[in-house]
């Protein structure tokens, strides 16, 4: 049987996407990437194949400091009608940007940046920064914005709102770098644990609600599922993929994941099924029955270096993955039924 193709294939017109997210503004399914250039971050509509390009401001606060962006990643939020986008790399601390005019919304913060996602806590979304090679995420507000010198309102400043996760530490550079949602009412986040294992993390209460054992070879990539009707972890290693047991804190026998070794993870659900999809060093991408403990259908194959990133969605009322990888190629799949 031979693998599966994608449904569209594309490309942005400067760069290559070196990560994206995804937003829904007027009902439209937007891609919202960072081509890895100074100064720019580009939208793609995938229904139309339009690309569309934003200029970025500085986000440097002094200007011995420099007139530059490094978006190695990028995570992506809807605020009033807008998009707001927030992002850093190696050279350049998180920022965030009102994308349509460029404007600053939140100055360079000091270090560098591993990983960024958005994370949607029923009403509330949160931008969750991670740096990797050291413990703490920070989980940052894109409602808020830096106030202007001659602002004397008492809107709260990012400042204000921002959540410093110190337990946790990121070991991918890829938005999988942690999971993040509700479990039951409580919003989470869960990452590996800087002493060992990892930890289902409470932002609240600032509290760990449940705590895994570590596993011979520690996960580095996270996603969380509906499975059997309750929320599970799912977490990758360099190829295997597990499922942990919030309730219980106890790691199911991993799955093997062929070829080489995963790069990016997303896990959701389609049509009652749970899902997981992962993206290898090698191009290949795998969707995964969790329940069912086996491969569904046929890896989709095609890009020709490292998957960046994997999402799950709808297109056109079709259960999609889009994908990014270093080929420079942006591709939609149709998941399997």
């Amino acid at each position: 049987m031979s693998a599966s193709s994608a449904i569209i294939v594309s490309s942005p017109p400067t760069g290559r996407i070196r990560d994206f997210d995804l937003v829904v503004r007027d009902g439209r399914l937007l891609v919202v990437g960072t081509p890895d250039r100074s100064h720019l971050a580009c939208t793609w509509d995938p229904a139309t194949d339009l690309w569309t390009e934003h200029r970025l401001g500085n986000p440097w606060l002094e200007e011995t400091d420099g007139d530059y962006t490094e978006l190695y990643t990028l995570g992506a939020a809807v605020v009033d009608g807008r998009i707001v986008i927030g992002g850093g790399g190696d050279h350049q601390g998180f920022a965030m940007w009102d994308l349509e005019s460029g404007k600053v919304r939140l100055s360079a913060q000091d270090g560098g940046v591993g990983s960024v996602v958005r994370a949607d806590f029923g009403a509330r979304s949160l931008l969750v920064v991670g740096f990797n090679g050291t413990w703490a995420f920070e989980l940052w507000d894109p409602s808020a914005a830096e106030r202007d010198d001659d602002d004397d309102s008492d809107r709260p400043s990012p400042y204000d709102l921002l959540v410093e996760v110190e337990e946790l530490c990121s070991k991918s550079y890829a938005s999988s770098a942690v999971a993040a949602g509700m479990l039951g009412e409580r919003p989470v986040v869960v990452a590996d644990s800087w002493e060992g294992g990892v930890l289902v993390w409470d932002i609240d209460e600032q509290r760990s609600l449940a705590e895994f054992d570590e596993l011979d070879e520690e996960p580095h990539d996270f996603a969380m599922a509906a499975v059997d009707g309750r929320t599970h972890v799912v977490a990758a290693g360099r190829r295997y993929l597990v499922l942990g047991d919030p309730e219980t804190g106890e790691w199911a026998e991993p799955l093997i994941v062929p070829g080489d070794e995963i790069s990016c993870l997303d896990a959701g659900t389609v049509n009652g099924r749970a899902i997981a999809v992962t993206g290898a060093g090698d191009g290949a991408i795998h969707v995964w029955d969790l329940a069912g403990r086996q491969p569904l259908g046929e890896p989709f194959l095609g890009h020709g270096g490292e998957v960046y990133g994997v999402r799950m969605t709808e297109l056109d009322d079709r259960p999609v993955v889009i994908s990014a990888a270093h080929d420079g190629s942006v591709r939609v799949w149709e998941l399997p039924s």
